[in-house]
This record gives structure tokens, C-alpha cells and sequence, in this order.
């Protein structure tokens, strides 16, 4: 009996903590931006502009937001004989928000992987390209976070 009061009490005390999933409200961007601009890497500002949702629109009322990105892969160590052991691969979105020509908000996002060197450059590249795709999923996750607050 006494279980299942003290369940009772823990379920009612549960709904009431204001808890909200974070892609449960889907926020429509395209109300709040007028325009976008891309620059740098192409592959990273389409990922990006896809997951927003965000479509060319003529409106006169909203903002201007700007995404410049780029992907460096860099050798971290090297061999005795110069083959590369550990790459790491560093993605960055540099996201500017803009009103009537002044800057609302503005925010670098950052996101690294280090890896080892695999010796099939096929798989290597696959493998490398798998890595890439989660490091703008997650940046694009900070994206939406840092535009719906």
C-alpha cells in the first residue's frame, strides 16, 4: 500500500517539472529569416540548410542570416617513413544573424574528431566522410538551440 502511494506521488510530482522534449515544438524558421546567405563549404551548408528548413523567399519583414563554414583535415603524427598515423578532422560554422544591417547575434561552432590512420584509403575515406556527417549533425543541433533561444 504504502508502494504504491508513494508511487502515486512520485507520477504526479513528475508532470508538473516542466520537462519539454527539444524537437518536440518543430520552430519554423523560415517565418523569423527573410534571406541566407552561404559561404565556404558547400557539402556542410547544404546538410545545414536542409535540417533548418530554410527555402529562398522574397519577404521584406526578418532577418538575414549568414552561415560560412569550412572542414580542415590535418595530420596530427607522422611515421618514420612520413605516412600518416592520426588525422583530425576540425569542422566550423560561423553563424551571423542579421537586422536591417546591424548584427543580432553571432557564433562560431566548433566541432573535432581525432582518428587513426586506416591502411584501405577506401575505407579510410568512407570512414571520413562518416565522421564529417557527425560533426555537423551535432553542430547543427547547436545551430538550432543557438536560433530558437
Amino acid at each position: 500500500m504504502i508502494k504504491k502511494i508513494f508511487f502515486l506521488i512520485l507520477l504526479f510530482s513528475q508532470q508538473s517539472c516542466g520537462y519539454e522534449a527539444m524537437y518536440l515544438k518543430k520552430i519554423n524558421l523560415n517565418e523569423k529569416i527573410q534571406s541566407f546567405e552561404t559561404l565556404g563549404d558547400k557539402r556542410i551548408n547544404r546538410n545545414i540548410i536542409s535540417s533548418l528548413n530554410l527555402k529562398k523567399q522574397n519577404k521584406k519583414i526578418g532577418y538575414k542570416l549568414i552561415i560560412n563554414s569550412s572542414k580542415t583535415l590535418q595530420t596530427i603524427s607522422k611515421d618514420k617513413t612520413g605516412n600518416s598515423l592520426i588525422y583530425k578532422t576540425l569542422v566550423t560554422v560561423k553563424i551571423s544573424l542579421i537586422d536591417k544591417e546591424e548584427i543580432l547575434k553571432e557564433k562560431v561552432f566548433n566541432q573535432q574528431f581525432t582518428y587513426n590512420n586506416i591502411k584501405n584509403k577506401f575505407n579510410l575515406s568512407q570512414y571520413q566522410k562518416e565522421i564529417e556527417a557527425n560533426l555537423i549533425n551535432k553542430i547543427i543541433d547547436e545551430i538550432i538551440i543557438f536560433l530558437t533561444i
